[in-house]
């Protein structure tokens, strides 16, 4: 059977911090905490492709490098669940993905119930295969937020608590 929970990592692993996605989804897959809870995916730059890796999940979470306008290395998290849902907007080309992908699955039925993004802010988006101090540094946190709304999401006997739409920039609580 397939998890209802989806994980899905997205980047360019060519463009320095743009792959902090995919390098969190990596470390994710020798975390205990997640393994058995989720199906954990890389999704690279995103693509249609991707519709038949996250069909039928209930919880998506997508990790990715966002642009928030914040210090390099900083962690967010997005909730794109509730009544009024932000909107992802598309600052790159793996992001206008995002957005299509979600249309798709609406159009075909298959939308999940509840999105959250974990993000994480990117300081270098040039060529380059390696992340920068800041963005590596953060990992971590990426990694214990990850693992929380895990928690959230099958706590309770599987109901999390209700939660709102929005932005909150996280802080190291590890």
């Amino acid at each position: 059977m397939t998890p209802a929970i989806a994980i899905l990592g997205v980047g360019n692993l060519l463009l320095s911090d743009d792959g902090a996605g995919i390098h969190a989804v990596r470390k994710l897959r020798r975390d205990a905490r997640v393994g058995s809870v989720a199906r954990i995916i890389d999704g690279g730059t995103v693509g249609t492709d991707l519709l038949a890796e996250v069909w039928g999940c209930e919880k998506l979470l997508i990790v990715d490098a966002v642009d928030a306008g914040l210090p390099p290395g900083t962690t967010v998290r997005m909730d794109f669940s509730g009544p009024d849902p932000q909107k992802i907007e598309s600052r790159n080309a793996h992001q206008s993905g995002i957005p299509g992908l979600l249309d798709d699955l609406r159009l075909l039925g298959q939308g999940p119930c509840q999105v959250v993004l974990v993000g994480v802010q990117p300081g270098a988006m040039g060529w380059g295969t390696e992340l920068s101090p800041e963005v590596a540094g953060a990992l971590a946190i990426v990694s214990a937020e990850v693992a929380r709304q895990l928690d959230r999401w099958t706590s309770a006997g599987g109901a999390a608590a209700k939660e709102t739409s929005g932005t909150e920039q996280l802080r190291e609580r590890i």
